[in-house]
Order: C-alpha cells, then structure tokens, then sequence
C-alpha cells in the first residue's frame, strides 16, 4: 500500500513538473511504454582535481555529491587526464579513443598557417573530422552533446566549440520558443535573475579584491562577465536542456560544466570562490540525478567525473620578471636563429579569428621558414616553439638548454631519436622513459603513465620543434598565461582527475581494467560506457566483479537474503538488472530472494530468475509457489557454487485468499571445501499461517532431519519481529548473525524508504564464525525494492578440521 501510494504521488509530480510541461508546449514527443535499453547521463565538471573535490566534499561545497558517496552510490576512484592534461586531448580519448589528438588548447595549425584554439569552431571542426576518420565510433551517436569541445556524433548538441560559429549561432534563434520558455519558467529565469544579480555582486567585490592586489584592471573587468556567463548561465542552460532530455528519454546525454575551471583559472584551484561555484553545480547534479531517477521510461545512470584537475601556478612573467617570449627570444639570441623576433598571438588576434573577422594574422609557417619571425603558441603551463627551419640534432639541445638557463623556462623537451625523448631542466639533461623521477618527480602520482605519454606527445605531428613546460619537481608550477591555477602539462594535480562510477558500472570495470593499469583513462571510460550501452563492438564479456578464489583453509562466506518485491521498485519501475546490481554491492556467494516472478504478465513477461541469475553469473534454482498459465511466483536461491536441490515443497498451500508459502532447501558444495545446507523460506502475513509454517520448518522433515554436525544457514523474509514466538524457537537451534558479540545494533530493513522492524533474518548453526552484518541501505537499495536486503559474512572451517569437532 505505501509502495504503491509512494509511486502515484511521483507520477502526479511528474505531470506537473515544468519539464513535462515545457517538453509539451514545445512540441517535442514523449516517449511511451518503457525502454529495454538503459539510458547514460555523463556529467564532466571540467578542471576539479580530485584533490580538489574531496576538500569540497568535506567543507560540504558538494552535500548532494557527498551524500550518495556516503550512501554508497558512488565510490570515487581517480581518473587520470594523460598528457597534454587539456580538455580536447581528453575528449578526444573519451569521445573516440584517440590519445593526443591535439598538442594542447593552443598550437600552430600548418593547414590554416596561423595559430589556433580550440574553441573556435572551424578548427574543431576539423579536428573532429579526422578524430572520426582515425578513431573508434564516437561515443556519443545518437546522443545529445552540451558545453563540449566535439559534437562525438551526437544528434543534437549545444554550446559545443562547433556551436559558437556566429552563422550556427544565428539560425538557432527560435524568437517564439524563446517567448514559450519564457512563459513556462518565469519562475526559474526569476530564480536565474537573482542568483546572476548575487554573482554579479561577488564579480564585483573579487574585482575589488584583485585590484586591491595590484591585478590588471581591463582583465579583473573582463572576468566579471566570464563569470556570470559560464557560472550561472551555461550552468542553468545545461541544467534544462538535460533535463528537457530525460523527459524525450534520450538515450545517452553528455554535459560540461565550465564554472569550477573558468574560477580556477583566476583564482586557483584551492580559493574560495573556485569553490563557491560547486554549489551550484551540485544542486545541477542533483536536480538531474533526481529526474533520471524517476523517470517512467527509461533506467537512467549517472557518470560524474573531471577531465582533468589544476595546479596552483605562478605566472611565468611575474617569476622571471619578462614575458614567455622574451625568454625564447633570449635562448635563440646566440644561435643560428639569432636576431628573429618571435611572434606569440595575442588575445585579440585569437578573438578576431574566432568571430571570422579580418586581421593580421601571423605569417603561414611556409614562410617563416624564410627567416622572417619564430612562431610561440603558449597556454597555460603548457607551450611550443615552432621554429622558421629544422636545426640539427646538436643544435636543438644547445636551444633546449638555453631555454632552460638563459629564459628561465622550467622543462623543455625534445623527440629523441631512438623512440625516446630528452628532457632537460635546472637539474641536468635527462632521457625518457629511464629518467622520469627526475623529471616529473619521484612521489607523481603517475610516474610511469605520464613519462609514456610525454614520449608519445613528442611524436605528434602538431607538436613543435621544442616543447616548454611549467613544471619541476619540488618547485611552484609556473603559468606562461597571467594566471593563478592552469592545467595542460604533467603536473601531479594537473593530471590527476576524479571518476564517480555507479555500482551498477563499477564492478564492471573494477574486473576488467588491464591489470597494467590501477587507474581510469579516456580510453577505459570509452569503453566502460559503450558497454553499459550494450554497444556493438563492446571489446570484453559482461561479467561483473568476482572475488579472488578461496585459499586453503577455512570457506569464506557470504550470504544474503533480500525480497525484491517482484523487482518492481518504489519508482514503479520492474527492473531485475536493477536489483542484480543491489544483490551485487556486496559481492555475495549465495543470495536468498523471496518475491520472483517469472513470465508473468504484470511484470511484463520477464524471466526474472534467469535474468538475475545472468547478470550475477550464478547459477540458481526457483521454487514456484504460484503456478498460473500466465507465469510463476515464489522464492529462488543463487549461488556461485555448485549445489543440490534437497527440497522443495510448500509449507502451506493457499486458502480463503492467503497465498501458499514454502521453502527451498540447497546442499551447496564449495571445491575442497566443507558442505552445507542453505534453506530459503518466504512466511506468510497471518500469524496463524506462520505458526503452522514454522511448526512445518522446524519440524523433521526440514531442520530437524539436519544432522546435528552438519553445517546449517536459514535465512528468508519470515514476516515475524525478533519478539515473535518463531524467532525464540528458532533460536534455541540455531543462532541469528545479529547476536553475535561485537556485530553491533541491529538493524532494520523494511520498509527500504524508512526503516522501522526486522523482518528478514539469517539464521546459522554454531559451525559458522559470523565476521559482519550488515544491512545495505545505499541508493540503489531504498528503491530498487521495499525491503533492504541483508548480508552477513562467515566462516566456515574446512572439512578436515570440521571433521574433529
């Protein structure tokens, strides 16, 4: 009654909801039925390192985020960006399992002749034209792509770099579904006002701030605007457009959240108003998380991770007392290349070029290589030098090392001729992959991954003749931009990122990253999605997680008994996946349910105990206690070890509408280890009934027909309190795993929305240790069913030892 109660009152929320109403005024069509295949919701906060995130974690910037980690939703793991750590090398990874497609956010283009960033809408273009020539298929085909450096195939995408084109912007203006939005959300965009008016006056008063510190006045103005745009509009934008797409169910939805990276980059990674701007992006998290969470057609699941985090620089001007390319000029001023300005697009140009107007563009590189000028492109902690004509082998290292000495650049590297690369900072010259501690540092989180890539980063073809770096072990990274916090090199913080995995997804992928690797890639997160999509193409087996085998010695154990209301869950969605991925958070051996159907036509003709039983790779054995021409209701047991069916019978038969009730009864065989009985049951609700249901269990022909010597587990949804008659009489038998010293309080598990009394027990004989309990009250759990399942760990000795006692 309540579950059912519970899921009217969120489908009259839902009718009612701004979402459902704007998707109806703007003509969009609403699916119908449900969707077999689950849905994907990526969300990239873009630049927090997960250094980062767990400081906003703990001082409660990111409650909603902290909440389901506490829940165990999510278990944050570390994702690591490679190198360059930019946001379109890691895109491109992500989006089409292409490592350094691009040399850095900025970088010299031979095909334009000019250089180039990647938010101008023609270069990436481009780019994405050969990432689908040479990658994989794009992760995001038939999807809808915001906020992101490629469009990755999808059907539809918005503020994309290929999206800021003025033409593009210009024919998506739609003024009559402007004014309908307008109309539907006048609350929100009344609520968008006052928060961009309560950012505005930060703006203002941190502009304040800077210029008290002596900052730029033109840049401190500047910022005012990025602010508000990127934190509170493109924020808000994200936030409806995902949230117009769970209502169309839209199959897979990837979403770029910009805030956190744009504050950081002014303010650094670490300062308050960096942080100040999670909030807002955790309640955008929140509010998509909840609508997913009910929506009626598709089983939606969230991927929350960073591209890439941001190290806390110093500006490069401001340590060396010149600009980057002064210092270049200066390491070249004794060369063969002495005397050539070096020419380093400002701003303005790079602007200009992005809007598609004329100006002065640097020279093509064609003819540079007359003599007349050497070409910087620097962003960040991250720049290359593109020189007018090739110097040989001994000459380049002569530069590397001016560049170090005479400019004051920290890490300059070069391609090496034997598949290497040399390195050389204030500490010597040095060879990669041998040298990396020296170079990168011997506590960098990703030594071996980062001294790989940097090698790899030499070889790309956009790369220029030498690479410049901010960064020296034991030293303050330095910025070649006037900036307090930047990423793009192969800082430890810069390529250190953070991935949010579901359960659901996680084991997955905790069973099938290469062992070579302990930590998340692009690549790996490519794949990982594409599998969770059931892609075609999808390069390994969907297992999940399995526990190392047993040693010799006594059998570990790990039981649970949970009643999966059918699998239809309190959202009123039916889906057994859903509760195989709960039965899965705790990686048991043997699992009671109580509650299956099996092709009956309210839970739509599914075979629930052999669905289950494949996502767990388990085998199992279903006891009917229903049996209709229309499909079967009872009770099952899974186990991954091999078993004997002992019995199966009902303890009572059905009468005057009460259902008949039962019991299964398993030998389970674990390999060289000690047997044992394992007995599901499910009592009825009329205390009568389960008096004659428990007489029947605990009668001879079920427990009491055990031998006193054999081990014993008796676990089920038995209806009955710890104060019932039953639990007393089953308790000078056997033992409930709660009882034992040092477990701790018990815990309730029904109902899964608040729990208030014990009704499912596991009960075991004196043969078995109990090590814990516990009863999973994580996200997935409160609402895949309306009982919490419970759990307990054991210890079974092995049979020779058995044997003595």
């Amino acid at each position: 009654m309540i579950s059912r109660l519970y899921v009217r009152l969120r489908q009259l929320r839902r009718k009612l909801g701004r979402s459902h109403l704007a998707v109806r005024l703007l003509g969009l069509k609403m699916p119908e039925g449900e969707a077999e295949i689950p849905g994907l919701i990526m969300l990239q906060v873009d630049g927090l390192s997960r250094t980062q995130m767990e400081r906003a974690l703990d001082d409660g910037n990111m409650p909603f985020l902290s909440n389901l980690i506490h829940k165990r939703h999510f278990e944050p793991e570390t994702f690591y960006s490679g190198m360059p750590s930019t946001t379109p090398a890691v895109q491109a990874e992500i989006f089409y399992q292409v490592r350094q497609a691009v040399p850095a956010f900025e970088f010299y283009r031979p095909q334009s002749g000019r250089v180039v960033r990647m938010y101008e809408a023609d270069v990436a273009a481009a780019v994405e034209a050969d990432l689908q020539q040479h990658g994989a298929e794009p992760l995001l085909a038939g999807g809808h792509s915001y906020s992101n450096i490629y469009r990755a195939g999808a059907a539809f995408s918005r503020y994309c770099s290929q999206d800021l084109a003025p033409r593009t912007l210009f024919e998506r203006i739609h003024p009559l579904k402007s004014l309908v939005l307008g109309l539907a959300y006048a609350p929100k965009f009344l609520r968008l006002a006052a928060l961009t008016l309560i950012e505005l006056g930060l703006a203002v008063y941190d502009m304040a701030k800077g210029l008290y510190h002596r900052k730029d006045f033109l840049k401190e103005f500047e910022f005012i605007f990025a602010r508000v745009t990127v934190s509170i509009g493109l924020r808000e934008l994200i936030r409806f457009r995902t949230l117009l797409d769970i209502e169309c169910g839209v199959h897979l939805i990837h979403a770029n959240f910009l805030g956190y990276d744009e504050q950081a980059h002014r303010r650094g990674p670490h300062s308050a108003f960096a942080h100040w701007t999670l909030k807002g992006i955790d309640r955008a998290i929140r509010d998509i998380q909840r609508a997913a969470h009910r929506s009626p057609y598709r089983d939606y699941e969230l991927i929350i991770y960073s591209d890439h985090g941001q190290e806390a620089t110093v500006p490069f001007q401001n340590s060396r007392g010149k600009p980057l390319e002064e210092a270049v000029a200066d390491a070249f001023s004794d060369g063969p290349l002495g005397g050539l300005p070096v020419h380093r697009a400002n701003n303005a140009e790079l602007l200009a070029q992005t809007l598609g107007r004329k100006r002065h563009p640097p020279p093509p590189r064609e003819q540079a290589q007359n003599g007349e000028r050497i070409i910087l492109s620097a962003m960040g902690p991250l720049g290359q030098v593109y020189l007018p004509r090739k110097l040989d082998r001994k000459e380049l290292e002569c530069a590397a090392e001016a560049l170090v000495h005479t400019g004051g650049v920290p890490l300059v590297w070069i391609p090496d001729g034997d598949g290497g690369a040399l390195a050389f900072n204030s500490g010597g010259r040095w060879h990669l992959p041998e040298d990396r501690a020296h170079v990168f540092g011997e506590d960098h989180p990703f030594l071996d991954e980062v001294a790989a890539d940097t090698v790899a980063f030499c070889r790309n073809p956009l790369v220029g003749d030498l690479s410049l770096a901010g960064w020296e072990p034991g030293r303050p990274p330095l910025s070649f931009r006037n900036e307090n916090g930047a990423h793009g090199g192969p800082g430890a913080e810069e390529t250190r990122g953070f991935l949010l995995l579901p359960d659901r997804i996680r084991r997955w992928h905790l069973a099938h990253l290469p062992r070579t690797r302990k930590r998340v890639r692009g690549e790996d997160l490519h794949a990982i999605a594409r599998h969770f999509l059931h892609r075609a193409g999808s390069s390994v087996e969907r297992v999940p997680e399995r526990r190392p085998e047993q040693e010799p010695g006594p059998l570990t154990l790990r039981v649970m008994t949970y009643n999966i209301h059918s699998c239809r869950g309190l959202d009123g969605k039916v889906r057994p996946e859903r509760v195989a991925r709960v039965i899965n958070e705790f990686d048991p051996d043997v699992v009671a349910i109580q509650e299956v159907d099996s092709h009956r036509p309210r839970s739509g003709r599914q075979d629930q105990p052999g669905k289950i039983a494949e996502h767990l790779r388990m085998e199992h054995a279903f006891h009917a206690m229903l049996e209709e021409e229309e499909g079967h209701y009872g009770i099952a047991v899974f186990s991954r070890f091999p078993f004997e069916i002992f019995r199966s019978d009902l303890l009572t038969p059905a009468r005057s509408g009460r259902e008949a009730r039962g019991a299964i009864w398993l030998r389970v065989l674990p390999e060289e280890k000690t047997p044992f009985h394992f007995i599901n049951t499910h009592f009825g609700l009329g205390r009568r009934e389960r008096r004659r249901q428990a007489a029947d269990l605990l009668g001879s022909d079920w427990l009491e027909g055990i031998p006193k010597n054999e081990p014993v587990v008796l676990c089920g949804d038995f209806n009955s309190s710890p104060r019932s008659k039953f639990y007393r009489n089953t308790s000078k038998r056997l033992a409930d795993v709660w009882r034992t010293p040092g477990i701790g309080s018990p815990q309730p598990g029904f109902p899964s929305m608040k729990p208030l009394v014990r009704l499912d027990h596991i009960f075991v004989s004196t043969h078995f240790k109990v090590e814990s309990v516990e009863v999973l009250q994580t996200w997935n759990a409160a609402v895949a069913s309306d009982h919490l399942p419970l759990c307990a760990e054991l210890t079974l000795p092995s049979a020779p030892d058995h044997a003595d006692t």
